[in-house]
C-alpha cells in the first residue's frame, strides 16, 4: 500500500478531528490570502484612480493635500474658492497641455445627497478614461449623468429629467459608462450653469492641470503657487495616502502572523496526538520492514494532506468573500480609493499555498520524528 493511501485512511479514522484541523488551516489561509489581495489591490486601485483623472497637478485653496484630494476626487464642498482667473492663467502657461476647472457642490434633499460637478469643456480631455453614450453638453440646460444616477432616474440620452434638489429641468445630453468609481454618482453640468445655480460667479472649487512634459512639474507648481493657489501633485497624493494606510497594513500583517502561529500550534497538536495514539501501529509497521524514514514520511504526508485541504478551501473562500469584504472594509480605511481594493491574483494564491505548506512542514517535524523513533517492541508490548 502506498504511503499516501495509508495517510489518507489514517486521517479518515478521526474525521471530526481532521475536519476541525482543516477548518483551522482554511481560516488562516483565507486571512492571509485576503490581506495579500488587499496589499496589492489597494495600491493598484489608488494609482488607477489618480491616473484615470489624467491630471498631473490639482489646484485648490485647501491647506491639507489629503482633504483636498479626497474632496476633488470623491466629491464634496471645499469652503474656500479659487478665482476663475487662475484657470485662465494656468491655461496660458507654455508648459501646460490642458487645464480644466471644476465647481463641486452637494445638495441634500429628503435625506438624499445629490453631488453636482460644474465642469469646463477641457475636463473632457482630462477624463481620458470616460466613455460616453450620447454627446457632450448641448447647452446651458444640459447634463451628463453618471452611470448610477442615470440608472436611478431611468434616463437615456435625449430625455428630460427634473432634478428635485435644484427644482429645475435639464436635458440629458450624455450618460457615462459604468466606471466603478465616484463618477458613477455625479451630475455633470456646464461650469457657468453650476456657478449660476450655486451662486459662485467666476469661482471654482479646483483646477486640474495636465502638463506637456511631467519633468516641468516643479516649475509649473512654483509658478501657480505665486498666484495664490495650493498645488497638489498627483504623485504626492499617492505617496501621502500610501504612507497613511501603511500602519493599517502593518496591523493586518501582525494579525496574520498571530493567526498562522495559532493554526500551526493546532496542526502540531493534532498530529502529535495522533502519534501518541498510534505507537502500536508504528511498531507493527517497523516489524514488517518499514524504516524510520518511511514513518516520518507517513506523518509528513498526513500533515500535508491536512494543509492541502485547508489551503484549497481557504483560498476558495477568500475568492468568494473578497467581494463582500471589499465593500465592508472601505468605510473603515483612512482613505479608500474608488474601484475594487481587494484584488485576488495568482501571486497571492502561490504565496498563500507556500506559507501554509511551510507552516505545516514545520508543525509536522517533531511529531514525525517522534513517530519514527517508535521501536518495533511497541507492537509486542501491547500483545
Amino acid at each position: 500500500m502506498k504511503l499516501i493511501t495509508l495517510a489518507w485512511k489514517n486521517l479518515q479514522r478521526h474525521r471530526i478531528r481532521s475536519i476541525l484541523t482543516v477548518l483551522g488551516i482554511a481560516v488562516s489561509a483565507m486571512t492571509l490570502f485576503l490581506i495579500l489581495s488587499f496589499n496589492s489591490g489597494y495600491d493598484r486601485a489608488l494609482k488607477e484612480e489618480i491616473k484615470s483623472s489624467g491630471v498631473h497637478l490639482y489646484l485648490s485653496m485647501e491647506g491639507c493635500p489629503m482633504q483636498a484630494a479626497s474632496l476633488i476626487l470623491h466629491g464634496g464642498e471645499i469652503p474656500t474658492y479659487l478665482e476663475q482667473q487662475l484657470l485662465e492663467d494656468a491655461q496660458g502657461l507654455s508648459d501646460v497641455e490642458n487645464a480644466g476647472g471644476m465647481l463641486i457642490s452637494t445638495v441634500i434633499t429628503d435625506g438624499r445627497a445629490d453631488l453636482f460637478y460644474g465642469i469646463t469643456d477641457e475636463v473632457e480631455q482630462l477624463k481620458s478614461a470616460w466613455e460616453l453614450d450620447g454627446s457632450w453638453f448641448e447647452g446651458p440646460d444640459s447634463v451628463i449623468l453618471g452611470y448610477d444616477v442615470a440608472r436611478d432616474l431611468r434616463a437615456r440620452p435625449g430625455d428630460k429629467v427634473f432634478i428635485k434638489s435644484l427644482d429645475r429641468e435639464f436635458k440629458v445630453s450624455g450618460i457615462l459608462h459604468k466606471s466603478s468609481n465616484e463618477d458613477d454618482g455625479f451630475y455633470f453640468m456646464p461650469l457657468e450653469t453650476a456657478q449660476e445655480i450655486f451662486k459662485h460667479p467666476r469661482q471654482l472649487t479646483a483646477i486640474g492641470v495636465q502638463l506637456k512634459d511631467p519633468a516641468s512639474l516643479q516649475k509649473v507648481k512654483e509658478e501657480l503657487e505665486k498666484r495664490g493657489a495650493y498645488v497638489v501633485p498627483a504623485a504626492e497624493i499617492t505617496d501621502l495616502i500610501t504612507d497613511l494606510v501603511g500602519s493599517t497594513k502593518a496591523i493586518m500583517i501582525a494579525i496574520v502572523a498571530i493567526v498562522l502561529l495559532v493554526t500551526g500550534l493546532g496542526v502540531f497538536n493534532t498530529i502529535l496526538m495522533a502519534t501518541f495514539e498510534r505507537n502500536e501501529e508504528f511498531g507493527y509497521l517497523r516489524c514488517v520492514g518499514a524504516q524510520k524514514n518511511h514513518i516520518f514520511e507517513l506523518i509528513s504526508m498526513e500533515t500535508m494532506l491536512l494543509c492541502l485541504g485547508g489551503v484549497v478551501f481557504g483560498v476558495a473562500l477568500g475568492f468568494g468573500l473578497s467581494y463582500v469584504i471589499d465593500s465592508w472594509i472601505k468605510p473603515i480605511l483612512p482613505y479608500a480609493p474608488a474601484g475594487k481594493i481587494l484584488r485576488p491574483d495568482i501571486w497571492g494564491v502561490l504565496l498563500t499555498v507556500a506559507v501554509v505548506f511551510v507552516m505545516g512542514a514545520v508543525a509536522g517535524i517533531y511529531p514525525g520524528f517522534r513517530a519514527a523513533m517508535v521501536a518495533p517492541m511497541e507492537a509486542v508490548r501491547n500483545d
